[in-house]
């Protein structure tokens, strides 16, 4: 019995971590405020570097999601397409867990 309950949350965290780690992801870069001031969490701020690759891609992703798409663009050009990919992956992986469950496996 405790075998199979342990499989039952193994395959249930399997199954539903990723789509919604990347969900949550999503909404949280959503709702951030795209004026904010707030310091950074790039890990190079540890090493006094000046630039940071991601610098701005929530900001971008929370511009695009209040429809501001030129300023999305300027605050970070790769905010749209990561919301399209994100978005992409959370829908693949829904749709393949629904195929599983279906069969059955």
């Amino acid at each position: 019995m405790m075998i199979r309950f342990t499989r039952s949350i193994k395959r249930n965290f399997n199954l539903h971590f990723e789509w919604l780690a990347l969900a949550v992801g999503l909404f949280l870069m959503a709702i951030l405020n795209p004026e904010s001031t707030a310091s950074s969490l790039c890990p190079l701020d540890y090493f006094d570097a000046t630039f940071c690759p991601g610098e701005g891609l929530g900001k971008s992703i929370a511009l695009f999601f209040r429809g501001n798409l030129t300023s999305s663009l300027l605050a970070h050009p790769a905010g749209i397409p990561a919301v399209f990919i994100i978005s992409g992956r959370i829908f693949y992986i829904l749709s393949r867990n629904r195929t599983q469950l279906k069969n059955g496996d």
